[in-house]
Order: C-alpha cells, then sequence, then structure tokens
C-alpha cells in the first residue's frame, strides 16, 4: 500500500517526529539528573556517611593530626613523640599492643603521647565490639576518668555480657550510662570515626603510628613498635 503525503502532512509528521525527540531527551535528562546529581545545597543524605574504605599501600597512609577531642590515654600535646592506637576491644591482638605500648610509655615520664582510637572489625549494632566501643565513649563523655576503658582492656576475652557487667560497675547516680549507649547520635558518631579510618586505609587493628610511621598488624610487631618509640626519645 503506498501512503501519499503532501507538503502539508510531511512537514506536520516531521513536527510530531521533533516534538517526540525532544520530549525524550528532557525525560532521560531530567532521570540522568535525579540518578547522578543533585542540586547544590540539597545532596542526598547518604553523602554525610557513606565512607567507602580504601586500599592505600601501609607505607602512604599517615595519622590524622592531634585533636583536642582525641581519646587521650597518656601524655600530652608536648610530649616528645605520639602514638596512636586503633584498637578493637574484642580483640586480644589489639589488646596486647597495648599493653606493651603503654607498659613502655609509663616509664618516659610524659614523653609519650597515646591516643586510643575504636576500630572494632564491625559497626554493626550487636557486635561485641562496635557495641563496646560505643559504652566506652559514652563513659568518656560522662565520667573524665574514663574507667571503662581500662575495664575493657582487662577483659582477655570480651564477650556481650561484660558489656553490662561494666556497666553496672561505673553506673552514675542519673543512670546517663544507659541513655547514652542507647542514643542514635552517639552510636552514629562512634560509626563515623571508625569509617573515616577506614577510608583512610586503616583497615584492621590493631593498626598503630609511631610519629608518622604506620604500623598495621599484619606486618609488625610490638618490638618494632617500641624500637621505633625509643628511636624518637632518643
Amino acid at each position: 500500500m503506498n501512503i501519499r503525503l503532501n507538503p502539508e502532512k510531511t512537514a506536520l509528521l516531521l513536527i510530531i517526529i521533533a516534538g517526540l525527540s525532544l520530549l525524550g531527551a528532557v525525560i532521560w535528562k531530567n532521570y540522568e539528573t535525579r540518578t547522578q546529581y543533585f542540586l547544590s545545597g540539597s545532596p542526598p543524605a547518604e553523602i554525610f556517611t557513606k565512607i567507602e574504605p580504601k586500599s592505600v599501600p601501609y607505607n602512604q597512609i599517615k595519622p590524622p593530626a592531634f585533636m583536642q577531642s582525641d581519646p587521650l590515654v597518656m601524655g600530652s600535646i608536648t610530649s616528645t613523640v605520639g602514638v596512636i592506637i586503633y584498637g578493637d576491644y574484642a580483640d586480644p591482638k589489639s589488646l596486647t599492643f597495648y599493653k606493651e605500648i603503654t607498659d613502655m610509655a609509663a616509664r618516659q615520664k610524659g614523653r609519650v603521647r597515646i591516643i586510643w582510637h575504636y576500630l572494632p572489625a564491625n559497626d554493626k549494632d550487636g557486635e561485641v565490639g562496635y557495641e563496646a566501643s560505643v559504652l566506652s565513649e559514652c563513659n568518656r563523655l560522662i565520667d573524665p576518668a574514663w574507667s571503662a576503658h581500662g575495664l575493657l582492656i582487662d577483659k582477655s576475652n570480651l564477650k556481650r555480657s561484660d558489656l553490662e557487667i561494666i556497666s553496672n560497675q561505673i553506673m552514675d547516680a542519673e543512670n546517663m550510662l544507659w541513655a547514652c549507649r542507647r542514643d542514635k547520635d552517639i552510636q552514629d558518631y562512634v560509626r563515623h570515626g571508625i569509617n573515616l579510618a577506614r577510608g583512610d586505609g586503616i583497615d584492621k587493628a590493631p593498626f598503630v603510628f609511631v610519629g608518622t610511621q604506620a604500623f598495621p598488624s599484619q606486618t609488625s610487631s610490638t618490638v618494632e613498635i617500641l624500637q621505633s618509640i625509643q628511636s624518637y626519645l632518643r
């Protein structure tokens, strides 16, 4: 069957085709914008919390800058050498690293600054290492003595029941610790710090910095760490 189009019908058909093409382009652009971009001032909420873990060569990882809010275990801002320990209360190797480093540092009369950062193997609710980190941080915020940290360090095989025992040991009169442990903002704060570390390539506890030198647990021993501290002190 032959379809005969006069000039008027041909022009109308071309206009319809052009209109449909333009409409399709507008729809596709709108879809692409919604899925790949965001308007200035209104980024998706997950942008703020999503930090992808990075694989960085260990010799290229640098320690974070010292902050007044950091969990300071020993020493001060004027100490000769700074040591940062990324540890997991549920990891026996983290506890061993911590105890040997702090035992050595305690004999240096304040010349060694030690900071503890939480790095549990899993940052999900219900995981004992993560829950211990939240408990520790809550106690640190409520009580300058930060007794929960020492009690958690002394548990060689941390179990979930130990968290309740420790909480009862240090419970304050106003029950602030219980409320803090269930505070989503505090939980997210601890989780954000963990994600920041992983985003920098600090992947597994224990992970130690002596000055600017990184000592990942996979390739390091406490002997090397203690020798590095001594070299700084000399």
